[in-house]
C-alpha cells in the first residue's frame, strides 16, 4: 500500500509540472491591436524631441473602435526607447541624458528609456512627450514601436504595435554641432 501512495504522489507531481507552460497567454488576458504612427521624433539642433498622443478610443480599421482605458483599466501605458552616442573609438554607447524635460507623461530611465504615456485628465487622450537636451556628438535613438499596458490589473493587458513618425526602420542617426 506504502508504494502505490507514493507512485500517486509522483504522478500528481509529475502531471502538475508537465500541465504548466511559459505561455502567459494561458493565465493572463491578453490583445494586441495594431495602429500606425503613434511615436514621433524629432532631432532639431540640439535636441531630440520624443512624443506619442493617442486616443483613448482607438480607431480600427474595419471594425469598431477599441476603448484601451475600459478594456485595461490602465491610465499608463509605456514604450521604450534607448538614446546612444558614439564615442572616440567609433562604437554606440548607451547614454542616460541628465538633462530631460517632461512636457507630458513620465519617463523612467534604466538600461533603456520607458515613456509612459499618461491618461489625461479628460479621459481622452494618452499623452507622452520629452525634450532630450544634448551636447556635441553623433547619436542614434532606437524605438521599441510597441506600447504596453501598465498595471493592468484584473482586466485585459493590451499591447499596440505601431510604427513611428520620422524614423524609418525606428532608427534615428543624427549629429549636435
Amino acid at each position: 500500500m506504502k508504494k502505490h501512495i507514493y507512485f500517486l504522489k509522483i504522478a500528481i507531481i509529475a502531471l502538475l509540472f508537465t500541465g504548466c507552460t511559459e505561455n502567459d497567454d494561458e493565465f493572463f488576458a491578453t490583445t494586441t491591436v495594431i495602429s500606425n504612427n503613434l511615436i514621433e521624433v524629432n532631432a532639431s539642433e540640439n535636441q531630440v524631441n520624443v512624443s506619442c498622443f493617442y486616443p483613448r478610443i482607438l480607431p480600427q480599421t474595419g471594425g469598431n473602435p477599441f476603448d484601451l482605458y475600459l478594456t485595461t483599466t490602465s491610465r499608463k501605458f509605456f514604450f521604450n526607447y534607448t538614446l546612444e552616442k558614439k564615442n572616440a573609438n567609433g562604437v554606440w554607447e548607451f547614454i542616460a541624458p541628465s538633462n530631460i524635460t517632461v512636457i507630458e507623461g513620465e519617463n523612467q530611465v534604466g538600461s533603456y528609456i520607458s515613456g509612459i504615456p499618461v491618461l489625461d485628465a479628460l479621459d481622452t487622450n494618452y499623452e507622452y512627450e520629452v525634450d532630450i537636451t544634448l551636447t556635441a556628438g553623433q547619436y542614434r535613438i532606437k524605438i521599441e514601436p510597441e506600447i504596453a499596458s501598465l498595471n493592468s490589473e484584473n482586466a485585459v493587458m493590451v499591447t499596440i504595435k505601431t510604427t513611428t513618425v520620422g524614423i524609418p526602420s525606428n532608427t534615428l542617426e543624427f549629429t549636435v554641432n
